[in-house]
């Protein structure tokens, strides 16, 4: 090719199938797309127009993929079934569609979900909303701390639900003396008696400073151990700033959440590969079904989302009644999805895939709990 004509292959204005070379590579054209990079030989660049048409062409080009997708994706097991076959090219790949799906159903949750504060808030019929004097509140303050600390002597779940309930009373508690205009040397609920706090607890005896008295784990490198300490302060300072803001520490929970269920998808995926050991199946192929199995759990929660958000802002009982009853419908498919999903995949005597099908649920649910639990301190103390 001349110099003249690589000059006017460099213009914007410049259409590459008129000199028939690809702007990538120079390699003859044969047609709309270059046979060898694969790249258009529209120009995208030419004017404001040509842009828009790009960005929608590659909208719907992915958007049809997404929707044959989807449709296949409510027949249990299909896609999954197809998908190890071979049939892959009208699908979108398993993980790119958990990827979108799970972002998508939690920008959603953020966006729409929000919950009410805790019912100890101090106004209205609450139970700081009768104290009258300053001393009354500290009465009803007592009396729930009490409530809180028997409840964490019996239970095991850990102590991030009953931080933020201690830290809840607490601020509730300020609130309404504030509302009282109680007086400044009030005394006020002790320091150290890890009420309202995320960690605070002794370190060799004294009380614990991320700074000058740091948790240090044997073991640990110093970076790892000065960052336990930095998400610990960060959740104590969370903690007191969100008080009883409930909608606070959910939408804390949802930020986090999408990251723990990513990390929990290989180790779903190996507890198949356990359970199917008689199977002639790589441990890929039961990751591909474990993932075509979260993207349908992903629809129920997106769908639960958005039922929710338009209940809520319709606020009509005919709606909310109508709401939970899909909602309802929803959570109770799961089970008899997944259970003929994995039927379908893996086939076998079907009393069998109803005991693996037992065994791996009993797991999975030991797991989502500590999952959720692992978003729950992650969220507070980001």
């Amino acid at each position: 090719m001349s110099s003249i004509d690589r000059v006017h292959a460099a213009l914007p204005d410049a259409d590459p199938s008129a000199h028939g070379t690809c702007e990538n590579c120079d390699t003859a054209l044969q047609g709309h797309y270059c046979h060898h990079c694969g790249q258009s030989a529209h120009n995208p660049l030419k004017h404001v127009g040509h842009a828009i048409e790009e960005v929608f062409e590659s909208f719907w080009h992915l958007d049809g993929r997404i929707f044959r997708t989807l449709r296949d994706l409510w027949v249990p097991g299909r896609i999954a079934l197809n998908y190890l076959k071979g049939r892959r090219v009208g699908y979108v790949q398993p993980l790119r569609l958990f990827v979108i799906l799970t972002l998508f159903t939690f920008f959603i949750g953020k966006m729409f979900v929000h919950v009410d504060d805790f019912s100890v808030g101090a106004s209205g019929n609450s139970l700081f909303g009768k104290a009258t004097t300053a001393e009354q509140v500290e009465a009803v303050r007592a009396q729930q701390m009490a409530l809180i600390d028997q409840q964490a002597s019996t239970t095991n779940t850990g102590n991030a639900g009953f931080a933020i309930a201690r830290a809840a009373v607490n601020a509730a508690a300020a609130q309404r003396r504030a509302e009282l205009g109680a007086p400044t040397d009030t005394p006020a609920p002790p320091a150290d008696d890890n009420h309202g706090t995320f960690f605070n607890y002794s370190i060799n005896g004294k009380p614990w400073d991320a700074d000058t008295n740091p948790i240090v784990l044997a073991g640990l490198p110093q970076f790892a151990n000065n960052w336990l300490n930095r998400r610990l302060q960060n959740g104590n300072a969370n903690i007191q700033r969100m008080g009883g803001k409930t909608d606070l520490y959910m939408q804390a929970i949802l930020t986090a959440l999408p990251g723990a269920l990513f990390f929990l998808m290989p180790v779903f995926a190996l507890v198949l590969r356990i359970a199917y050991i008689p199977r002639p199946m790589g441990y890929l192929e039961h990751l591909v079904v474990a993932l075509y199995s979260h993207c349908w759990l992903m629809m129920v929660v997106l769908a639960t989302f958005l039922v929710a958000s338009i209940s809520n802002a319709l606020a009509s009982p005919l709606v909310a009644t109508l709401g939970l009853w899909i909602t309802a419908l929803l959570w109770l498919a799961v089970p008899v999805y997944l259970l003929w999903m994995q039927q379908r995949v893996y086939g076998g005597n079907k009393l069998l895939t109803v005991l693996r099908y037992t065994l791996i649920g009993g797991v999975y649910f030991f797991l989502v709990n500590v999952v959720v639990m692992y978003a729950a301190l992650a969220g507070i103390s980001a």
